[in-house]
This record gives C-alpha cells, sequence and structure tokens, in this order.
C-alpha cells in the first residue's frame, strides 16, 4: 500500500471520528408531559458542558402538522442523566416534537418524539 494511500485513510478515519465525537457524548432519553412542561431526559456522557436546546412542537390534529410553539434555551448538562424542563401548555389531543440539540452554534442532533397529551 502506498503512503498517500496510508495518509488518505488516516485522515479518512481522523475525520469521522471529528464528526462524531459530539454526537456520541450525549444521549436524549424518555420525553414527557406533566401538564405545564415538556420534560427531556439527556444522558450526558461527557464532562459537564453548557450546550442550547430547542423544542419546536407541533399538533397533530386534523390529519395536518401545524406548529404551535418553538422554544430555544441555555442549559448546563451536568455529567450523567439531566432533566430538561420546556413550560409549554398544550391542549388534549397529539403532538410530535422536534428536539434538538446545538453547541457553539453547530447542531449536534436531533430527536423526533411523538406524545399525547
Amino acid at each position: 500500500m502506498s503512503r498517500i494511500g496510508v495518509v488518505t485513510g488516516l485522515l479518512l478515519f481522523m475525520a469521522v471520528i471529528a464528526v462524531s465525537a459530539g454526537c456520541l457524548s450525549y444521549s436524549i432519553g424518555t420525553v414527557s408531559y406533566d401538564g405545564d412542561a415538556v420534560h427531556v431526559s439527556v444522558d450526558n456522557k461527557g464532562e459537564a458542558r453548557d450546550c442550547a436546546m430547542q423544542i419546536t412542537v407541533f399538533d397533530l390534529s386534523d390529519f395536518k402538522q401545524v406548529e404551535v410553539d418553538k422554544i430555544v434555551r441555555s442549559v448546563h448538562l451536568d455529567a450523567g442523566i439531566n432533566d430538561v424542563t420546556f413550560d409549554v401548555d398544550l391542549q388534549q389531543g397529539s403532538y410530535r416534537l422536534y428536539i434538538y440539540m446545538m453547541e457553539g452554534g453547530e447542531r449536534l442532533g436531533c430527536v423526533i418524539e411523538d406524545i399525547e397529551v
């Protein structure tokens, strides 16, 4: 194998690791609504960090998807399981939540959850 091939392979490997490193350091778990707020469980597998989370709420009634709220807030995630709360008033019905995690202006990922109120 030539040196160019080895160097190219190493660069590609390092690029994949660099791109996926931020995405693998957290995971979004349980999403629930308690009548006053949406609670999102976030497992921070790394050190404590500050980031931003966005939740966009869509009403799914009448076979349509209509945006009813969008909340963006700064959050501090300690290492381990964190409960992040988004105050929102939802009427009875079906909703789809798009939950985004952002850090340094870069979107790290998105989870889509359906809930019934």
